[in-house]
């Protein structure tokens, strides 16, 4: 094997049939066929079969020519093993060859910059390096997996056009939150810690992006971060990994701390109030305007949000900020500090509400990059 090649990428190989291997060994041995018959109690003509390789060379045979050629069994049922894995793969590969299509629905280009392809060519190792990211054995068997999950969606991008570069989104999340170690979940702990979390939204990114996961961890959440892929609209998404593991992941997409943390409480909402059987998807333009407002269970996630950024005992003084003429920058600043939480954030609520203008305040708002 080539140094630093991967041990499990398909590496074609040229493998002798096994009753190759038996006629040579038969040659070096000096036994003619109908001898080895005689002596293993088959038929001549089963024996010149495996020869040729029209038959199998079963278990029960390998040992009979273990006993016949002193040649053990094991290394009959590996050669046996090795050829018909051969001729599997071989079969595979003509008929991956026709799904090589399958691959132009990806952002290849962006699976390269990721590790996830070597390359952007559209090609049987290509198509198979994708499979197994997925986990899967065939197209159809992903795109069936992903209209399965797609039912236990709430809000997916897995009906948009974006559909196949969401998925990968999220399975780069799923396999990162697998291999976070984490506590089993626990509400009672979750809800504790909520302060806590909110209180890191004054931090810089460097200190949080450690943080918050380690925090969340302790609690039975893995948080992850995955950057948005171009041309998507998912911002984050939760799902259950196992009924004492939660996953919640997280883009880049609106690269400013109040949409990112407005997000994250989002998520944690669904994990807090509704059910383990259901992945949520944060992905605002996938449903018409018309109907933004027709799922009890974003509405309550938005509420959840927006209660734990601006607690009900500060929404007076929340009131008399927003209502305030000539608002400036200064003002703003002084309330976010006094309640504990990140300017940019207090920014967005106004903005959100009407208080301030879209285009005004944006300095306090700070950037969020995943990398």
């Amino acid at each position: 094997m080539t140094p630093g090649a991967d041990p499990t990428a398909y590496a074609p190989q040229s493998v002798p049939p096994p009753g190759e291997t038996l006629k040579e060994t038969l040659e070096v041995l000096g036994i003619p066929q109908a001898d080895l018959a005689r002596r293993t109690g088959l038929s001549t003509k089963h024996i010149n079969q495996v020869i040729q390789g029209t038959a199998p060379l079963s278990p029960d045979t390998a040992l009979l020519l273990e006993r016949a050629t002193g040649v053990s069994a094991g290394m009959w049922n590996a050669r046996e093993a090795a050829w018909r894995t051969q001729l599997a793969r071989e079969e595979e590969e003509l008929a991956l060859a026709d799904h090589v299509g399958w691959l132009n629905r990806f952002p290849l280009r962006e699976l390269v910059s990721r590790n996830i392809l070597p390359d952007d060519s559209k090609s049987v190792p290509n198509l198979r390096k994708l499979l197994e990211f997925f986990g899967v054995a065939t197209p159809e068997v992903a795109e069936n997996v992903w209209r399965g999950y797609q039912t236990a969606f709430r809000r997916s991008s897995v009906a948009s056009r974006n559909e196949y570069a969401t998925a990968t989104w999220l399975r780069l999340a799923e396999r990162e939150a697998r291999e976070r170690d984490c506590e089993p979940y626990d509400r009672a702990a979750l809800i504790a810690l909520l302060p806590r979390l909110r209180a890191m939204t004054l931090e810089d990114q460097n200190t949080w992006l450690t943080g918050l996961p380690r925090l969340c961890a302790e609690v039975g959440v893995a948080v992850v971060f995955i950057p948005a892929f171009a041309k998507t609209s998912v911002s984050g998404a939760t799902r259950w990994l196992t009924p004492d593991k939660v996953m919640v992941v997280l883009s880049d997409r609106f690269k400013k701390d109040d949409q990112f943390w407005f997000s994250f409480f989002h998520e944690l909402a669904h994990v807090l109030l509704h059910g383990k059987r259901l992945t949520f998807m944060d992905d605002s333009e996938n449903l018409s305007p018309a109907k933004q407002h027709e799922d009890t269970c974003e509405d309550e996630a938005n509420d959840f949000a927006a209660h734990v950024l601006l607690p009900p005992e500060h929404a007076a003084a929340y009131r008399k900020l927003a209502s305030t003429r000539h608002l400036s920058l200064a003002a703003i600043d002084a309330f976010a500090h006094t309640i504990g939480v990140a300017p940019g954030i207090v920014v967005g609520r106004l903005q959100h509400d009407g208080a301030l203008q879209w285009s005004h305040g944006n300095g306090l708002k700070r950037t969020v990059t995943l990398t």
